[in-house]
């Protein structure tokens, strides 16, 4: 692909396609809302089989180029860029008895809404908000995480499975104690 056909699929909007309809655009919904009842409940291996086998999860760095300017996504490292094998090692490490991250498990609460959703080439192209509460246990002051998402989900099974997950916060530090939890 040439640098001006990367430039080009870059400036394309997430949400180019058809609209979903009624049917599709619940069964979009019921599967965020059921994945982020799953991460809040903890139930990671139920988590990690909605991921498909090729899943590309990205947290990337926020970046200001000048006073201004819109905040820009993605020339730098990101924070996380993740494939179904790193995450399902993250999985087991949470897992583990011997964990110290979150000895004493946080409170965990996802909030998903402003969900768009399109019918694409590659599958349907969702476009929604998160935020996320953690109330840790010696610690009451809540940590709030807000960010917006561009996923993809394909059909399989009957269901579906997420295949892209891209998560832009809104800040650009993130001030938490350790990350024992799925920046979703």
């Amino acid at each position: 692909m040439s640098a001006a056909t990367q430039a080009a699929a870059a400036d394309t909007p997430w949400l180019t396609g058809t609209p979903v309809g009624d049917a599709d655009y619940r069964r979009v919904s019921e599967f965020l809302f059921h994945e982020a009842r799953l991460l809040a409940s903890r139930q990671y291996p139920a988590w990690l089989a909605l991921l498909a086998p090729d899943i590309h999860h990205r947290v990337p760095l926020q970046q200001f180029v000048k006073r201004g300017e819109e905040r820009s996504y993605g020339e730098a490292p990101p924070w996380l860029d993740e494939t179904r094998h790193s995450l399902g090692i993250r999985v087991r490490q949470l897992m583990t008895p011997q964990s110290n991250a979150d000895r004493v498990p946080s409170f965990l609460r996802y909030f998903v809404t402003n969900i768009d959703a399109v019918v694409a080439h590659d599958g349907i192209r969702v476009a929604s908000q998160v935020l996320l509460l953690r109330v840790r246990a010696n610690n009451p002051q809540p940590f709030l995480l807000s960010a917006a998402r561009e996923d993809l989900l394909r059909p399989a099974d009957g269901g579906l499975l997420l295949a892209r997950r891209e998560v832009q916060l809104d800040m650009p530090i993130i001030d938490a104690p350790n990350l024992a939890l799925f920046l979703q």
